[in-house]
C-alpha cells in the first residue's frame, strides 16, 4: 500500500539494501579468509592502520577508521591480548598514549600479502573503475552523514486512526 509519502521500491532496486548486501557479502569474504588468523575485518582494518603509521594514538584510529573511540578501545584490547600491538605512554606528554604494532603482528602483516589481489579479484573491478568505486562512496557517505535529520512525526496515541501529528 502506497501511503503519503512513501512510495513501492523493489528491493531489487533499494540502493540501501544493496550497499548492505555487497559490505555483508564482502565482510563474510574477510571472514573467511582471516580465520586462520582469528582476526576480524575491523581488527584488520586497526592492524592496517598501524601498519601504514608505524604510531598512532586511538583517536588517529578512531578518525581513519570512522569509528567511535568506544568501539576503538574494545578493538585495541582484544589485539593487545592477541600480542598484536601495545599500548605506551609518550614520554613527552603523560596523557598521550601510542599505539604501535608488535613483531607478532609484522609478521601477520607479511603472512596477508596476498589478501589485497584475493579481495580485488573478488570485487571484479579495473583499477579505474575501483577509484571511481571508491570517489562515490566517499561522496556517499558525507552526502548521508551530512544530511540534515528531519524531525520525525510523532503518533497521537489518542487518535484511533493512526494519522501521525
Amino acid at each position: 500500500m502506497e501511503t503519503a509519502g512513501t512510495r513501492n521500491v523493489r528491493m531489487d532496486e533499494a540502493v540501501c539494501l544493496a550497499l548492505y548486501s555487497a559490505a555483508n557479502a564482502t565482510v563474510q569474504l574477510y571472514r573467511d579468509l582471516l580465520a586462520p588468523w582469528g582476526l576480524t575485518y575491523q581488527q584488520l582494518m586497526v592492524l592496517g592502520v598501524l601498519w601504514q603509521e608505524r604510531e598512532v594514538t586511538s583517536g588517529r584510529i578512531a578518525s581513519t577508521l570512522m569509528l567511535d573511540s568506544s568501539t576503538v578501545a574494545g578493538l585495541l584490547k582484544r589485539l593487545e591480548s592477541m600480542g598484536l600491538l601495545r599500548r605506551e605512554t609518550d614520554q613527552n606528554d603523560r596523557r598521550r598514549v601510542r599505539v604501535v604494532p608488535t613483531a607478532q603482528s609484522r609478521d601477520i602483516a607479511n603472512q596477508l600479502g596476498w589478501l589485497e589481489a584475493c579481495i580485488a579479484g573478488a570485487i571484479d573491478l579495473t583499477p579505474s573503475q575501483a577509484h571511481d568505486l571508491i570517489e562515490r562512496l566517499h561522496a556517499l557517505r558525507r552526502s548521508v552523514t551530512e544530511y540534515p535529520r528531519p524531525v520525525r512525526p510523532v503518533a497521537n496515541p489518542h487518535d484511533h486512526e493512526g494519522t501521525l501529528q
